[in-house]
């Protein structure tokens, strides 16, 4: 795991879902089993995207880093949905947008244009 310590956008990703796993503990009942749950496997996904593709050849980095960015992508929709129906607070959703999915968003951008 030392060798994952040093990816920036792993690091970011694990610290995005330390912070959503504290969100979506406070959803209600009938959101944090649905929605909620979504969210988090989603942000799993991203971060086994992040290891997966980091070991590839540098050929095969580019469909395994798209694949990653497609995720992210409905990671963020499904965040919009959350504060669109009052499960995130507008500071909260700023919060993340601020300082993890644009950064997020960013690194993944510059992965993908470095692979292709």
């Amino acid at each position: 795991m030392a060798k994952n310590q040093k990816l920036p956008l792993y690091l970011k990703l694990y610290q995005f879902l330390k912070f959503l796993y504290e969100t979506t503990r406070n959803f209600p009942k009938q959101y944090k089993y649905t929605l909620g749950e979504d969210i988090l496997n989603l942000t799993w996904r991203c971060l086994d995207l992040v290891l997966e593709a980091n070991v590839l050849p540098h050929e095969e980095k580019y469909s395994k880093i798209l694949k990653l960015s497609l995720t992210f992508d409905q990671l963020k929709i499904r965040l919009r949905m959350a504060q669109e129906i009052d499960l995130l607070s507008k500071g909260q959703f700023s919060h993340l947008q601020t300082n993890y999915v644009k950064e997020i968003g960013e690194m993944i951008g510059g992965w993908l244009r470095w692979a292709s």
